[in-house]
């Protein structure tokens, strides 16, 4: 079987989709794949640049065509919300290669008014935000699934637009 790196993210991709991010594996991915965990390594050098490749899959289309950073925070959290652990794999990927992420690298654009270090400030606390809202909404997702909680708050929806309102305010300039 002749493989190809899109092959080796799919099936990376189908494995965290089943297994969730902790079930994520060279070995698993392999095994999906039915070839010997090596033959990865000439696709995908590391699990790291597996990861990065997931991340931009996830990521792939957002935001879409806007000028509105609420409707692009909307975006990426659905992004998010359609991988499992999708926000935590995002997260990491932006933590240590920021730069394979094109989608959050264009978000300072949609802050027009500011001046492009303020854009860039406004910009990552909308990153942080969807992440970290979408962390808690998939790891309670995760916690009722095992039983360990009864099923979560219905609100996830109207608290998101709450606090993407409030965070999209014009700032107030630091002294």
């Amino acid at each position: 079987m002749a493989l190809s790196r899109e092959q080796v993210v799919a099936g990376a991709y189908a494995v965290l989709q089943e297994q969730g991010l902790s079930g994520l594996s060279m070995r698993r991915v392999a095994q999906g794949l039915g070839v010997q965990p090596g033959a990865l390594y000439y696709h995908v050098p590391s699990k790291q640049e597996m990861l990065a490749e997931i991340a931009a899959r996830i990521l792939d289309g957002v935001p879409g065509p806007t000028t509105d950073p609420r409707q692009a925070a909307r975006e990426l959290r659905a992004a998010l919300l359609r991988a499992r652990d999708g926000a935590e794999v995002v997260s990491f990927v932006h933590a240590f290669r920021p730069d394979a992420l094109p989608a959050l690298q264009q978000l300072p654009t949609l802050f027009a008014g500011l001046r492009p270090r303020e854009a860039g400030w406004a910009a990552r606390a909308v990153v942080h935000y969807v992440l970290g809202f979408v962390a808690e909404e998939q790891n309670r997702a995760e916690l009722v699934r095992l039983e360990i909680l009864a099923a979560g708050p219905a609100d996830a929806d109207e608290a998101f637009e709450f606090g993407i309102a409030a965070l999209t305010r014009r700032p107030t300039r630091p002294a």
